[in-house]
């Protein structure tokens, strides 16, 4: 199993959760988030100062998948997101070592659901 962290452009949210549904991605998380990166700079649309701190604002978006289903969502990802300017965002890919669905104590990748390619 794999968590993919997501940070991109508010405007790039609907174009990216769209993506993915196609592609059959059984779960997501949304939040707001902000930060700075390589768009750090103040000529940046979306560049922002917050306490002092110069932050963008971003989408930080979670999900955990299959090992299987991590180049799927990767590329579906970048193709809704890839605008070859700075801000476009970043995808992280960690391990996840277990997991429990609470409701029916399944563990490990059963507690996640069917992989992408199993949409029975």
């Amino acid at each position: 199993m794999k968590y993919l962290l997501i940070f991109i452009p508010p405007d790039r949210l609907q174009r990216v959760t769209e993506a993915l549904v196609t592609h059959h991605v059984h779960g997501l998380s949304v939040s707001e988030a902000r930060g700075f990166g390589q768009e750090h700079d103040p000529a940046h649309p979306e560049h922002r100062e917050f306490r002092g701190l110069e932050m963008t604002r971003k989408m930080r978006l979670e999900i955990i998948c299959q090992d299987e289903e991590v180049e799927v969502a990767l590329k579906a990802i970048y193709e809704a997101t890839h605008s070859g300017q700075r801000g476009a965002g970043k995808v992280f890919v960690l391990p996840v070592e277990d997991a429990l669905r609470l409701k029916t104590g399944e563990r490990g990748a059963a507690a996640i659901g069917p992989n992408a390619g199993n949409t029975t």
